[in-house]
C-alpha cells in the first residue's frame, strides 16, 4: 500500500517516513483513515439505533392506543351503559327461571345462592300505568346483586299523562342496567320535564305467588298496560359475614324506585 505525502501529494513506498520529493514527514494516513472510516461507522450505528428507537417508539405507541380502544370497546359491551348497548325491550316475558332459586316462608326469603333475606312491609301499594320499558336480570349478572334472583325485572312506568299523551312525553331510554334506568325526553320544556320525571319510576317487581310468576314469564312487554297490587317492603340480607339492605320508595317519580311485593298483576294492552 503506498502512503501520500500530506504536503505535496506525492505517492510514496509504504515503508517510508518522510516524502522522496519535500523530505516532510509522512502522517499515516492508513491509521487515518482507519479512524475516520470507524467514526463514519459509529455515527451510522448511532443514527441507525437512534431510528430504531424511533420505530419501536412509534410501534408501541400505536399498539397502545389499540389495546386501549379494545378495553373501551369490551367494557361498553359489557357494562351495557354507552348508548344503552345492554338494553332490550323487544322482547316478552322474563330471561331467566326464578322458581327455582328462591322460595317464600312467610315474609322470609331464602335463596338459592345462600343468601336469606327478612322482608318489612311498607305499606300497601296499587299501581297502575304503562311499561314504558322493561329489562331482566340473572343471579349470574355482574356486577352480583343477591336480590336478582327474586326481583329479575324491573318496569320503567308512566302513570297519568305520561301513559295516555305519548306524543308530548316522547323520551328515549339512555341506559338500563345495575337496577337503574336513564331517560331523556326530546321536549325540553321545564315543566314537561318535571312532569314527566314526578311521573315514572323504576320498579322492582318481586313476585308473591306462582300466578304472578307465569305473567311475568309470559305475559309482559314493553307497550303494554299494568296493573300491580300488593306491598311495598324494605329486604335486610345476610350470608355469612356478609350484609345487604334493599330500601323502597313510597310512591312513584323522581328517580326513586319502587320494590314491589306482587300478590295480583292485570296484564292488558294500552288504549
Amino acid at each position: 500500500m503506498s502512503k501520500y505525502c500530506h504536503h505535496c501529494n506525492t505517492e510514496n513506498p509504504d515503508d517510508a517516513f518522510w516524502c522522496t520529493t519535500c523530505n516532510s514527514k509522512i502522517i499515516n494516513t492508513t491509521v487515518e483513515s482507519r479512524r475516520a472510516a470507524q467514526n463514519s461507522s459509529l455515527e451510522e450505528n448511532l443514527d441507525s439505533s437512534t431510528k430504531g428507537h424511533q420505530g419501536m417508539f412509534v410501534f408501541i405507541s400505536v399498539f397502545s392506543i389499540i389495546i386501549a380502544v379494545v378495553c373501551l370497546l369490551v367494557y361498553t359491551f359489557l357494562n351495557g351503559s354507552f348508548f344503552a348497548f345492554g338494553y332490550h325491550d323487544d322482547f316478552s316475558g322474563v330471561d331467566c327461571e326464578i322458581n327455582e332459586d328462591f322460595w317464600f316462608e312467610g315474609m322470609y326469603l331464602n335463596t338459592s345462592t345462600g343468601w336469606s333475606f327478612e322482608l318489612t312491609k311498607v305499606k300497601d301499594y296499587s299501581l297502575q300505568g304503562k311499561i314504558l320499558a322493561l329489562k331482566t336480570y340473572s343471579k349470574n349478572d355482574f356486577p352480583s346483586d343477591p336480590c336478582n334472583v327474586f326481583s329479575p325485572v324491573d318496569f320503567f312506568m308512566g302513570v297519568d299523562d305520561v301513559q295516555t299523551d305519548t306524543s308530548t312525553y316522547e323520551y328515549s331510554i339512555t341506559s338500563f342496567d345495575d337496577r337503574r334506568v336513564g331517560w331523556y325526553l326530546y321536549n325540553d320544556e321545564m315543566g314537561q320535564y318535571l312532569y314527566f320525571k314526578s311521573h315514572t319510576g323504576n320498579n322492582h317487581i318481586i313476585p308473591h305467588t306462582q300466578e304472578v310468576l307465569d305473567v311475568l314469564l309470559h305475559n309482559v312487554s314493553a307497550g303494554m298496560c299494568i296493573v300491580l297490587n300488593g306491598s311495598l317492603v324494605n329486604l335486610y340480607g345476610s350470608n355469612g359475614n356478609q350484609y345487604w339492605r334493599w330500601m323502597t320508595d313510597t310512591e312513584i317519580g323522581n328517580y326513586d324506585c319502587e320494590i314491589i311485593l306482587v300478590d295480583e298483576i292485570s296484564v292488558f294492552p294500552c288504549e
